[in-house]
């Protein structure tokens, strides 16, 4: 039997695939949608007697969809935001009773100052809405954005890509850590001492967004990594443990140098100071949960969100509104 199109689908159908999908696991899609589980299974069922695919295979605790799953996840997602625009009216929600589970990534050194703050807001006006965070080792922010399955990313600026939009979240400068009364550490941490001092960094996959490693060598020469970490959260433990120091966003180093007894100190050769940025799909623009979401980490962020696209105003200095950068294919 061919595999019939997506036209003709219960509605229904559609929003428990996408719930399946974005879960990966049939219990945690029947909560998500307060339905029971056989209420669910069956529902997929009648998706694959339509499109003739098994669209999602059972791997350990949780499935895993087919490739045709993945082709059909982008239209599927686009069909029923269209569709929920149209029945939205004048675009407000009511947050008291607004149920949706949000997709995004969180860069390490950002989450105890925007999470806390967002759970705090959740638990006061919107005890309906979760957020799932996915590990930027393990995640394609990119794509996935553009996908669908993702949606937002708080993290550094990957790549130019047509329909991103993107927006200044939080400066990055960058400090050392090390141990309290490091023995090769005077009241000055200077470049002889630095560059001759084993280093604990990220693994290269996650250091390639960052401009450390190309400042320290053009500055300095390369420096002796002895130990890499696939998280930001493993550094404090691993410095406060040992002799090696290593190099950290200055808001998280401020956060963690008490909790792990650390020294912050000044980099003795120029870093460049980066940004972290808040990503989506322009797709979502128009979106009023996803806009609250957005403006809420915004303001969690320091931001001063506006209504509109993407308008913000920084909450550190006077400054015009800026507006969400659109990336263009060039």
């Amino acid at each position: 039997m061919a595999p019939k199109s997506i036209r003709n689908v219960d509605l229904n159908l559609l929003v428990v695939f996408d719930a399946v999908y974005a879960t990966g696991n049939i219990s945690h899609a029947a909560r998500q949608l307060s339905l029971t589980q056989p209420a669910v299974s069956n529902a997929i069922g009648r998706l694959r007697e339509h499109f003739n695919d098994q669209l999602f295979v059972r791997v350990g605790r949780g499935v895993k969809p087919t490739i045709r799953s993945q082709q059909m996840i982008a239209p599927v997602r686009d069909a029923l935001r269209l569709i929920r625009t149209q029945f939205d009216g004048d675009r407000s929600i009511d947050l008291s009773t607004y149920k949706r589970q949000f997709r995004i990534v969180v860069a390490d050194p950002l989450e105890p100052f925007l999470i806390p703050p967002l759970l705090r807001k959740l638990d006061e006006h919107a005890p309906h809405i979760s957020i799932e965070t996915r590990p930027p080792a393990h995640t394609r922010v990119i794509e996935d954005l553009m996908a669908g399955t993702l949606d937002l990313a708080c993290y550094t600026f990957l790549t130019s890509v047509a329909g991103l939009e993107i927006l200044p979240l939080m400066p990055c400068e960058h400090k050392i850590v090390a141990r309290r009364n490091h023995p090769r550490i005077g009241k000055v941490l200077d470049k002889e001492t630095f560059m001759g001092l084993g280093h604990v960094a990220l693994i290269p996959e996650l250091r390639m967004h960052a401009n450390i490693d190309r400042d320290i060598t053009t500055r300095a020469g390369s420096r002796r990594i002895v130990y890499m970490v696939n998280k930001v959260w493993s550094v404090p433990a691993i410095v406060g443990g040992s002799d090696l120091v290593s190099i950290l966003p200055r808001r998280f180093a401020e956060y963690v140098a008490p909790r792990f007894d650390l020294e912050i100190h000044e980099p003795p050769t120029s870093i460049s100071e980066q940004e972290f940025h808040l990503m989506w799909h322009e797709k979502n623009n128009d979106d009023p949960g996803h806009k609250w979401m957005r403006e809420s980490l915004l303001l969690a962020a320091g931001q001063d969100a506006g209504l509109g696209t993407g308008r913000l105003r920084s909450a550190r200095r006077s400054s015009p509104q800026r507006k969400a950068r659109k990336v263009s294919a060039t």
